[in-house]
């Protein structure tokens, strides 16, 4: 029984998206970009379990810095800005790949992806779930020849329908999940950018490093092939700038250090770039995604 039920869940929520999405196109970008924040507004007020989340989450990484009127009021804010990216996110459906990017109006610090390219020996660009991550996606890849590892999502009509936007509209490399290693090595050794969200707890390949002074579950694969194949990792993120507009930040490459002990070198490169999301979700704090349990894993014989 319960098959059926969840079945027609799917059903349900595909096609409410669809209508949805159908009515986002109809207005004004900017005005849809308000509907968002309304709708984020919504969603905070009814999702109690993912509010929940998102509350706890600010209050362990801000034990002391924050009331419980501001960790509300914060909270609010990144559900709001959720919700001004996704309405913005369904517009990009009817416009033109330029359209998009157009939305990047300032650049800070372009020369360090250069100067890594001249390299030669490919780039991840490290980033996280801070600000719109799919915009950054778009500019990269409208500047240089970038690939990233596809997301399955649970519906097989919305996988379909991102992954055209990503591939066909946006232009960039999607690959599969099965096949993520042999893909990320072909578009390291073609020079190109491979995408890489690196701030959540995946609960498999990675190590622990400080995060908010706590120790995090870490994702370390990309440490390991950049250590590996001299690949340079260059951090970068979208954030919408105090006047509400999308500006691009990139950081200096990450340097690998060459100690002689490759675990140890892993730990402290995961460490390094843990350190760069952190000061940027510390930034635009209300701009992250904090509803994602960050500390769920927990190093062995530390409670929860």
């Amino acid at each position: 029984m319960a098959r059926p039920l969840q079945k027609f869940k799917n059903h349900l929520i595909y096609y409410s998206a669809r209508v949805l999405m159908f009515f986002i196109s109809l207005v004004p970008f900017s005005f849809a970009s308000r509907l968002g924040r309304w709708f984020g507004t919504l969603v905070f007020g009814m999702a109690a379990g993912e509010r929940r989340k998102t509350l706890n989450s600010i209050r362990t990484a801000f034990p002391k810095d924050f009331s419980d009127a501001q960790v509300e009021k914060l909270a609010l804010s990144v559900w709001r800005n959720l919700g001004r990216n996704l309405f913005e996110f369904v517009q990009w459906i009817s416009m033109t790949r330029e359209k998009v990017v157009s939305q990047v109006v300032r650049i800070r610090g372009w020369e360090h992806l250069e100067k890594a390219i001249a390299r030669g020996k490919g780039i991840f660009v490290v980033t996280g779930h801070l600000g719109n991550w799919e915009l950054l996606g778009a500019y990269m890849t409208s500047r240089h020849p970038m690939a990233a590892v596809a997301q399955k999502l649970y519906d097989p009509r919305f996988d379909q329908m991102i992954t055209w936007l990503r591939s066909d509209k946006l232009k960039a490399q999607m690959i599969k999940r099965g096949l993520a290693l042999r893909g990320i090595l072909e578009a390291l050794k073609q020079n190109k950018i491979v995408y890489a969200l690196l701030d959540q707890d995946t609960g498999n390949d990675g190590v622990f490093v400080p995060f908010f002074g706590r120790p995090a579950w870490t994702q370390s694969g990309v440490a390991r092939i950049a250590q590996k194949t001299g690949a340079a990792l260059v951090p970068a993120f979208v954030v919408r700038g105090p006047d509400g507009q999308f500006e691009l930040h990139m950081e200096r490459e990450i340097q690998i250090p060459n100690t002689g002990d490759k675990e140890k070198d892993v730990v402290e490169t995961v460490r390094r770039y843990t350190e760069v999301i952190e000061s940027y979700v510390k930034a635009y704090p209300d701009q992250w995604m904090w509803m994602h349990q960050r500390w769920k894993t927990r190093p062995p014989g530390e409670e929860k």
